[in-house]
C-alpha cells in the first residue's frame, strides 16, 4: 500500500545533465518540479495528472492561445498584445488581396481570426 503525496519528497538521480545531477521533487500540490542540484532557478514543472495523461496518451486536446516569447538574461518576454493584434490584422489585410485562390484565402483567414481571438 502507498503513501499518501501530503508533504514534498525530493531524490537525486544518478544522471548528470550540465555537470549536475538533477534533483526531481515530488510536490503536496500534486506536481513534479526537476531542478539542476545547486541552481535556485530554471526548475521545470509539470502536474502529476497532466504527466500521466501526456505518456497515457488521454491528453485532451485543448485550444490554448499561442504564445511567443524570447528569452533575456534567463527572463522570458511576452509580446505587446497590441504590437501582435496590429500584425496579425495586417497579416489578415494583406490575405485578403493576395490574389491567392478564394478557399487558400479562406483558410489563411480562418487561422489568423482564431489567433486574433486568442488575445481577446
Amino acid at each position: 500500500m502507498a503513501t499518501k503525496l501530503d508533504k514534498e519528497i525530493v531524490r537525486e538521480t544518478d544522471f548528470i545533465k550540465d555537470g549536475r545531477n538533477i534533483n526531481i521533487t515530488l510536490t503536496a500540490d500534486q506536481k513534479i518540479q526537476l531542478k539542476l542540484k545547486g541552481m535556485k532557478s530554471g526548475g521545470l514543472v509539470i502536474g502529476i495528472d497532466e504527466l500521466y495523461d501526456k505518456l497515457s496518451g488521454t491528453e485532451e486536446k485543448v485550444n490554448k492561445p499561442v504564445v511567443y516569447s524570447r528569452k533575456d538574461d534567463g527572463k522570458y518576454d511576452q509580446p505587446n498584445v497590441k504590437v501582435t493584434k496590429t500584425v496579425l490584422n495586417d497579416l489578415r489585410s494583406q490575405n485578403a488581396i493576395s490574389g491567392l485562390d478564394p478557399t487558400t484565402v479562406a483558410k489563411f483567414d480562418g487561422i489568423i481570426k482564431s489567433l486574433l481571438d486568442s488575445y481577446r
